[in-house]
């Protein structure tokens, strides 16, 4: 979920109503972040109020459009989100700098609401000028936008655009690569990207070698028993179990689950879904007896 897009009315100076809006965008920003979308929107919906308030070319009532915009878009509403990213970016083009970092957001924010409402050209279009933004920015910035090209990537899947959607993957990966580096963690989620689409088409020979590069970010940069080097591996390895490659998928869950046995102890509930995945495995290796004491762990480690 961003968190983002109501940064720049939050760093703003106080005015007649500007305490009231703050608290409704961070309340509401915060219940959006967390999932907590009933919450989220009486919130956002009052912080949007308030900041009409300000006048039509505030930048906190860009902000709050933003953040409704993101609203509907986790709802599945890209319709309704799409006239909310269109007022904001209307408001920064006349008020924010040329090179604002605002601005570039708000580009991708409505190319994904295009791309989600089936209007591919001009999210492409969008986003084109996203990137050209965020080139002029920092670094960070650049591989924050090239996230959501993978975003419109995933559209352009959805839409059974294969190519198009292969070369937005590969742009993103390329705009990260030159933003933040080969080895950053940032870099690794756009590879996952890349093979999480090339095993949905069925390139696994592609699909091997970005999960293996991935994951070798990912335990370099983080350490083997972190959260999301853990997943990557069981990317990996839920890879290779989809390939009948048995013998390697289960080398990697018993890497997994020794991983995570150092770090938080044996009787860790962080231990419960590896268990059950390992077992899973070895049913499929006929198993069953090993496969019945690693459920049994399982069941005794979940809440």
């Amino acid at each position: 979920m961003r968190g983002s897009c109501l940064a720049v009315g939050l760093v703003l100076c106080a005015c007649a109503g500007g305490a009231e809006w703050r608290r409704d965008a961070q309340l509401g920003g915060r219940a959006l972040n967390h999932g907590r979308f009933a919450e989220a929107e009486p919130a956002l919906l009052s912080a949007l109020t308030r900041a009409e308030a300000f006048g039509p070319a505030d930048e906190r009532l860009a902000a709050s459009l933003n953040a409704l915009g993101d609203l509907r878009m986790a709802q599945g509403q890209p319709a309704r989100a799409e006239p909310l990213y269109r007022r904001a970016l209307a408001i920064l083009e006349k008020s924010a700098g040329p090179d604002s970092r605002e601005r570039a957001a708000s580009f991708a924010y409505l190319a994904e609401a295009c791309a989600a409402s089936g209007k591919p050209e001009e999210a492409q279009k969008l986003m084109d000028r996203a990137l050209a933004l965020a080139e002029k920015g920092p670094a960070l910035r650049r591989a924050e936008i090239a996230a959501r090209l993978s975003d419109l990537a995933a559209s352009a899947r959805a839409d059974g655009r294969d190519e198009d959607a292969a070369a937005s993957y590969r742009r993103a990966l390329a705009v990260t690569e030159r933003a933040v580096g080969a080895e950053h963690r940032m870099t690794a989620d756009r590879l996952t990207d890349l093979a999480l689409f090339h095993h949905a088409r069925g390139d696994f020979a592609e699909a091997e070698a970005y999960y293996k590069r991935a994951l070798s970010i990912k335990e370099r940069l983080l350490g083997p028993a972190h959260p999301e080097a853990d997943a990557a591996l069981n990317d990996l390895a839920l890879f290779y179990e989809a390939q009948q490659r048995l013998g390697e998928a289960e080398e990697l869950y018993k890497r997994s689950l020794a991983q995570l046995e150092r770090a938080h102890g044996r009787d860790s509930p962080i231990l419960a879904a590896t268990l059950g995945r390992y077992a899973h495995l070895l049913r499929l290796r006929g198993d069953a007896t090993r496969a019945a004491a690693l459920e049994a762990r399982a069941r005794a480690l979940s809440p």
